[in-house]
């Protein structure tokens, strides 16, 4: 049941119908009321195409909560309806309410009708009751995370005779320490003033203004693509009455029901409990039956008994590696193909983590780890390293340049030199590979053979992620099996029978951390210490409304300042920022101060790296160890935000890539490759597929989704609905992830 349900949700459309009108009402006497700020009851009645042709009279029973047609037909005009209200006391009717003024309604017309008690005198009473319609018109269209209210002031007697001296104020709860007096935009239609919630994921502050006096203030919460009538009800007595006072509640009533929120979310969570399930299901099968491949590949005549012992013998490629790069890449296609427009599952708008603000720091946390394979690789290739450099500088050259023709491919009229983007994510991902790749090779040693010990060279090409007996850091003799390279010198091999050993990893890789603190502490000098035209100094706002508006034009700070100095208008010109904090200048999320503190992403990668080759013969100490720095990060990370998603000394901040980010996506890092590594490498419960393939073809499926990102099947014209981007983002995802194993089957592997 659950299933047709979530499947009939992707699939339902709204489609308006003209050839009725609607009609609510709401009943706000106090002694029907069962909440104090809530009506007692809403009756809804749509009048159909033949109503129109031959209008009823319609009576409405507020205590039998349900409505009677009269059975006489009253000829009139049929845009008019005579709508009467009637009281029941034990099922005898006491009094009958004609509202004074005639409702005219057009097929698609809208009207919303509001009785109260009587308390013209003062006092409610027994038998008398108040009315006042609220013609709208046609029904509003919010969009995906809108909502639309409805303003109906009208009241019996009329206190506002002029509608257009209504102001509207309104602020969003998310928007922490944004300008609270926001003057939000309306329209008059008919006897109603309608305005729109821009942001319906967090409460709203409202407060109705007349002739610049506020009427009422209340925190709302409104609902996806719902439409609300906001409704003033009069709740003065006969003292503030004789005085002259007159006070107003406001009242807030669905028109027409919100979205489900929350149940396209359930689909995908469903198609990954059942995809794990399946995995680990066949991971088992292959692990028991062992000759299931065998007997699959030879009916399918593809069976080779001299590729499969080669393969076999040739590597034991750490299948984790790729798994958790693959998972970084299928979440950042998701991300990219919209992932729902779940606020949560989209970037942080300023301060704060969503689950955007994960997958790239992860890539280039694996972009660290391979960098530490490939080097010594390539070391043990005996490969100069003035080749292995002018290797790293080519492709960095080759990321940025594909990077910056990414760029070009966004506007749909072609790319606007003027206003084409210069940072990106390629260009980041280049620029932190060079820097922190030119320190690996720089200041790592080449492991060369000492005493006659473990000076072997290889003959076979070795891969980037190729973990075999042939070693990385840790080599063998052959003459001599029990003695082994296990720690660093510079410029030699050390070997176990060498003195003064238990040089930790800190000491041995002591200029690459001097580094690290140089661009740490430059991009904290630049960040609080650098002074900005118009600016406070230390500024890591958003600009706009945040900081009660006072700084509008300061988004990012320094950030922002030298990336509008030098790009100019060569940069991103909608930052995550701009819609709940309305901010008016650009920002760059790739920018050049954020790509300092990102080598120090990738260098938390490179630790990794470092801890997974000198821990060959032992995976649960590769565990331990990444759990470790896990922790260490986490706890680096949290002190520096002070435990908040939104403050602290150093506030975590994608934008900004500030330190206190850098820890706590790095600790998220370490934490899942230890989990992938035990579960993939370490126990063989689960073979990494699909990842594992996607992993080997990142950059191609990252930059195959981004030129192809608007053709079928990845992307199509859809409703814009969370359940139909929902559908349409895990529709693309998986294509990509089949083009991954396609590409694994046929062995084509792209490499930069």
């Amino acid at each position: 049941m659950l299933t047709v349900t979530l499947f009939l949700s992707l699939f339902h459309v709204f489609v308006g119908n003209e050839t009725k009108a609607f009609i609510q009402i709401f009943d706000l006497m106090d002694q029907n009321k069962t909440s104090s700020m809530d009506p007692a009851l809403v009756l809804e009645e749509e009048l159909s195409e033949d109503l129109f042709l031959m209008p009823d009279k319609l009576i409405y029973d507020l205590h039998e909560y349900e409505y009677m047609k009269s059975h006489e037909k009253k000829v009139i005009n049929a845009t008019n309806y005579e709508v009467s209200l009637q009281r029941l006391i034990e099922n005898q009717v006491t009094y009958k309410h004609p509202l004074s003024k005639m409702l005219r309604l057009a097929p698609g017309d809208n009207a919303a009708i509001f009785i109260d008690d009587d308390l013209t005198s003062g006092e409610p009473t027994q038998n008398l009751l108040m009315g006042s319609i609220c013609h709208y018109g046609q029904t509003p269209s919010p969009g995906l995370d809108e909502a639309s209210v409805i303003l109906c002031p009208m009241d019996e007697p009329p206190r506002f005779s002029d509608i257009s001296l209504f102001e509207v104020v309104g602020s969003n709860t998310g928007c922490k320490g944004c300008k609270q007096d926001n003057i939000l935009e309306t329209e008059q239609v008919k006897d109603a003033l309608i305005f729109t919630i821009d942001d319906t994921n967090f409460k709203w502050n409202v407060t109705i203004k007349y002739d610049d006096k506020e009427v009422c203030s209340e925190i709302f919460e409104f609902g996806d693509s719902g439409i609300y009538t906001l409704h003033l009800k009069l709740t003065e007595n006969g003292t503030a009455l004789a005085s002259g006072e007159v006070s107003f509640e406001c009242y807030l009533s669905v028109a027409t029901a919100p979205s489900n929120f929350w149940l396209p979310i359930w689909l995908p969570i469903l198609i990954l409990i059942l995809f794990i399930l399946l995995v680990v299901v066949l991971c088992l099968m292959n692990k028991a039956y062992p000759r299931v491949r065998e007997v699959v590949l030879t009916k399918l005549g593809r069976w080779n008994e001299g590729e499969e012992k080669k393969e076999e013998c040739a590597s034991t490629r750490l299948n984790s590696l790729d798994t958790f790069r693959g998972l970084a890449i299928a979440i950042m296609i998701f991300v990219n193909f919209g992932g729902g427009k779940y606020y949560f599952i989209e970037h942080a708008a300023w301060h704060g983590l969503g689950v955007a603000d994960f997958v790239f720091p992860w890539f280039m946390f694996m972009v660290g780890v391979s960098i530490v394979l490939s080097v010594q690789s390539q070391l043990k290739r005996n490969t100069s390293k003035k080749e292995i450099l002018l290797k790293v500088a080519i492709r960095f050259v080759k990321l940025f340049l594909i990077g910056v023709f990414l760029n070009s491919g966004v506007p749909p009229g072609g790319v606007v030199l003027t206003d084409w983007r210069i940072p990106g994510v390629l260009q980041r991902i280049g620029f932190s590979y060079f820097i922190c790749a030119v320190i690996e090779v720089l200041f790592i040693p080449r492991l060369t053979g000492n005493d006659g010990y473990g000076g072997e060279r290889l003959t076979v090409p070795v891969d980037d992620n190729e973990y075999n007996e042939h070693g990385k850091f840790l080599n063998e003799d052959k003459e001599n099996p029990d003695k082994k390279l296990n720690n660093w010198k510079f410029g030699q091999g050390v070997t176990t029978d060498t003195p003064c050993i238990g040089k930790s990893l800190l000491y041995h890789t002591w200029p690459q951390w001097i580094i690290v603190a140089i661009f740490t502490a430059l991009w904290a000098a630049i960040t609080f210490a650098m002074p900005i035209p118009g600016c406070p100094t230390g500024f890591v706002g958003a600009g706009g409304l945040a900081d009660d508006g006072l700084y509008p034009n300061c988004t990012g700070g320094a950030a922002g300042f030298i990336d509008r100095l030098i790009f100019r208008s060569n940069i991103y010109m909608t930052p995550t920022c701009q819609k709940m904090y309305k901010t008016i200048v650009t920002y760059d999320p790739e920018g050049i101060l954020g790509s300092l503190m990102a080598v120090i992403t990738v260098y938390t990668g490179v630790l990794a790296g470092h801890i997974i080759v000198l821990n060959k013969t032992s995976k649960p100490a590769t565990i331990i160890r990444l759990l470790v720095l896990a922790l260490l990060t986490g706890v680096i990370g949290a002190v520096l935000c002070k435990g908040s998603l939104s403050g602290g000394w150093v506030p975590i901040n994608k934008n900004l890539w500030t330190p206190s980010y850098v820890m706590v996506t790095s600790s998220t890092a370490y934490g899942l490759l230890a989990l992938i590594f035990f579960l993939v490498d370490h126990q063989g419960i689960c073979c990494g597929a699909p990842f594992r393939s996607a992993g080997k073809n990142s950059i191609a499926l990252y930059v195959g989704s981004y030129v192809l990102g608007y053709h079928f099947p990845f992307n199509w014209a859809t409703q814009e609905t969370h359940a139909a981007l929902m559908l349409q983002a895990i529709v693309g995802t998986v294509s990509w992830l089949l083009v991954g194993l396609y590409l694994d089957a046929k062995k084509i592997y792209y490499s930069i």
